[in-house]
C-alpha cells in the first residue's frame, strides 16, 4: 500500500514538473514577444513584392507547388469520414475529434489561399493564406496536447486559440494596410512560435495511447523546415531563377507534415 502511495506521489509530483515547464516556458515566450513588439516589417518584404512580381509567377508552377496540400487534405478529410463510429475512438481522441477534421480541412483551404497569393502576392492575399494554415497548426497543437497531455486540455483551447489564431492574422493585415503600413508580426509570432517550443517538448516528456511519436516528429522537422524556406523567400526564388519561391516549397513541405499525419492515422486504422 505503501509503495502504491509512493509511486501515486512520484507520478504526481513529475505531472506538475512537466506542466509547469510547459507554462513557464510559454510564459517565456509570450514575454519575449512583447519585449520585441512590435515586430515590423516593410509591407514589400512580408508579402514577398520585393523579389517576384505577379506577372512572373507561372501558374503551373503556383498549382504544383499548391497540389500536395489539397491532395492531404482532400485525403485526410475522406479517411476520417469513413472511419466506423465503433472504431473512431481506436484512431482518434474522442474528445478532440473535430480538430482533426478541422486539421485537413485547413490543409485543403490553404492550398486554395496559397494559389490566390502566389498569383496576386499583396497583404490581402496573404491573409487568405496565412489563416488556414495558422488554423492548421493550432489544431494540431491542440490534437497534441489532448493525445499526449489530457484529453480535456486540447479540447478546452481548440476553439480560444484558433480565434486568436484567426485573430493574429487579421490584425497583421489591418495594420498593413490600415494603420500606415507597419505589418505588427507580434501576435502572429506567437501562433507559429508556441507551437514549435511547445510540441517537441511533449513529445519529449509525455507519453500517448499510440505509439506514434516518429511521425509527429517528422511532420515537426518538415514544418521547422518549411517555416525556414518561406523566411528565404527571395533567396529560393533567385537560386531556382525565378522556377519557384520559398513560399512555394513552404506549401510543399508543409504538405509533407500533414502527409506524415495522414499516414499516422491511417497506420492506427490499420491496427484496430
Amino acid at each position: 500500500m505503501k509503495l502504491k502511495s509512493s509511486r501515486a506521489l512520484s507520478q504526481y509530483r513529475s505531472d506538475r514538473i512537466r506542466t509547469l515547464l510547459l507554462i513557464a516556458s510559454a510564459c517565456i515566450l509570450v514575454l519575449l514577444i512583447l519585449l520585441q513588439s512590435p515586430v515590423i516589417l516593410p509591407p514589400d518584404v512580408d508579402t514577398d513584392t520585393s523579389s517576384r512580381q505577379i506577372s512572373d509567377v507561372h501558374p503551373l508552377h503556383v498549382i504544383v507547388s499548391s497540389l500536395p496540400l489539397a491532395i492531404v487534405g482532400f485525403m485526410g478529410i475522406r479517411m476520417l469520414s469513413l472511419i466506423p463510429k465503433k472504431q473512431a475512438d481506436r484512431v482518434v481522441e474522442p474528445e478532440i475529434a473535430t480538430a482533426y477534421f478541422l486539421f485537413f480541412q485547413a490543409l485543403l483551404a490553404t492550398s486554395l489561399g496559397a494559389v490566390y497569393y502566389d498569383l496576386l502576392p499583396t497583404p490581402f492575399g496573404l491573409m487568405l493564406d496565412r489563416i488556414p494554415g495558422a488554423i492548421a497548426l493550432v489544431s494540431l497543437y491542440c490534437i497534441v496536447l489532448s493525445e499526449y497531455v489530457r484529453p480535456a486540455l486540447g479540447t478546452k483551447l481548440l476553439f480560444p486559440l484558433n480565434i486568436y489564431a484567426v485573430f493574429s492574422v487579421v490584425y497583421w493585415y489591418w495594420m498593413t494596410t490600415a494603420a500606415s503600413g507597419t505589418a505588427d508580426l507580434s501576435a502572429y509570432m506567437l501562433v507559429q512560435l508556441l507551437p514549435i517550443l511547445h510540441l517537441p517538448l511533449i513529445l519529449l516528456l509525455y507519453q500517448g495511447r499510440w505509439p506514434d511519436r516518429p511521425y509527429y516528429l517528422a511532420a515537426f522537422m518538415c514544418y521547422g523546415v518549411a517555416i525556414g524556406a518561406e523566411s528565404l523567400d527571395a533567396e529560393v526564388w533567385g537560386m531556382t531563377q525565378g522556377i519557384i519561391s520559398g513560399h512555394c516549397v513552404k506549401h510543399v513541405l508543409a504538405a509533407c507534415a500533414g502527409g506524415w499525419v495522414y499516414l499516422m492515422l491511417r497506420q492506427r486504422l490499420r491496427r484496430t
